[in-house]
């Protein structure tokens, strides 16, 4: 079994994504099941089989997910640098 990785923001921001994927699947599958079969949206199988597709999906686009985490937050740390950066040399510019 996988090992759970450490609690830092970016991962987090993985989990949270992979998981929004897997609930954006699962409410669009049911969906899918419940217009074109008998089946209700309600009923358990239906309710199992998205489940279980939407962690498939997930997990097949758990790298492409993680890619724009790692840049989004590589993109959001680089702009804090800069900022850092200027407010710093407007600092020793006044002092």
């Amino acid at each position: 079994m996988n090992e759970m990785p450490p609690f830092t923001p970016r991962n987090v921001a993985k989990m949270v994504a992979k998981a929004t994927v897997q609930l954006k699947v699962a409410a669009f599958t049911r969906n899918t099941i419940a217009e074109h079969t008998s089946l209700e949206a309600t009923n358990t199988p239906v309710v199992l089989a998205s489940g279980v597709f939407g962690w498939y999906v997930s997990e097949k686009t758990a790298p492409i997910t993680d890619l724009a985490v790692d840049k989004t937050a590589d993109f959001v740390t680089n702009q804090r640098e800069k900022r850092q950066a200027r407010k710093s040399a407007k600092k020793t510019e006044t002092e």
